[in-house]
């Protein structure tokens, strides 16, 4: 009766803790999906409306990146312009202040001989708000036209929900975690392989032939228990990857692209934060502060779950 009674309790535990699990992997999916896809589908796409000149036909340019929000910097290459001209830019029929390439705070960039426009650089305005936005440059009678996009979710909310979705999926992450790997035998066999190979060190500083050669025809014992407890973490890591990737798809589809500037730092970090026109303010895309959040809660989440090995 006793043994009977112990079961039915585990059982239980274990039932409930696949409730709570579902439960929580039910909710998640329905706050993404109403933050990437319902949400959008009712939310104004934009306050600023496209207007200015058209382009003139051959004349063409691009913009680098062509969605981003106020303060971001952008290139704008063309072709197609006369040779050896001046070129003017203008957004939302405002004339803007560029980087020609050798000079800043110039008020044109310089064609080649071919026509062609490269490396004329210059910075969102600070007041523009979200929605599309005309650029146009201008040699002479020649002009071309592109929109460039600002989001809707800017910093600090598209702050907040990159960060959030990365609470949340890092809490889906430990749930499973906890629930696929055998955490016991995890530390059990992580404390066995440190005392192996603190016995090898030992041996091999000692020169003790005899325990080496003992200590050898175990060795390939403990790697194979290793390798068992560890498969364990690899099958989640197999499980939670793709859904990972779906939900940065979601995110860059709902904030406006992969590298959309989504958080700002006082502090400069190198590949990480790049520096905006605000002074002492840096800039970060949504990649980086995605991969930051979720890399700094899933080790939080793993230590207040004790799920981290």
């Amino acid at each position: 009766m006793i043994a009977m009674s112990k079961g039915h309790q585990t059982g239980s535990g274990s039932g409930g803790s696949t409730r709570i699990m579902t439960y929580v992997l039910i909710a998640l999916i329905v706050v993404l999906v109403g933050y990437y896809v319902v949400l959008p589908a009712f939310t104004p796409k934009g306050t600023t409306s496209v207007g200015g000149t058209g382009s003139t036909p051959s004349t063409v340019i691009a913009l680098n990146p062509s969605t981003d929000i106020s303060g971001a910097s952008v290139t704008v290459t063309g072709s197609g312009f006369p040779a050896n001209d001046n070129v003017s830019i203008t957004f939302d029929g405002t004339a803007l202040q560029l980087t020609n390439g050798t000079s800043a705070g110039v008020t044109y960039c310089r064609t080649g001989p071919s026509g062609a426009l490269t490396a004329c650089l210059f910075w969102i305005p600070q007041s523009s708000k979200s929605g599309p936005h005309p650029v146009v440059a201008t040699a002479g009678a020649v002009s071309a036209q592109k929109t460039f996009t600002i989001p809707q979710y800017t910093p600090p909310i598209s702050t907040v929900l990159v960060t959030l979705t990365s609470v949340g999926l890092g809490t889906v992450t430990q749930l499973v975690t906890k629930r696929m790997v055998d955490l016991n035998a995890e530390r059990k066999m992580r404390a066995e392989v440190n005392a192996f190979n603190k016995e090898k060190r030992e041996a091999t500083l000692a020169k003790d032939k005899a325990k080496l050669d003992k200590l050898k025809k175990r060795e390939l014992q403990v790697q194979q228990e290793q390798f068992k407890v560890q498969r364990a973490r690899l099958k989640v890591t197999a499980i939670t990857f793709v859904p990972l990737l779906g939900v940065y798809y979601l995110m860059a589809t709902f904030l406006g692209g992969y590298g959309v500037i989504v958080a700002y730092t006082p502090l400069p970090i190198p590949y990480f934060a790049g520096l905006t026109q605000i002074a002492s303010v840096y800039q970060v895309s949504l990649f980086w502060w995605y991969f930051l959040s979720s890399f700094t809660f899933s080790t939080m989440l793993g230590r207040l779950l004790h799920t981290t090995p």
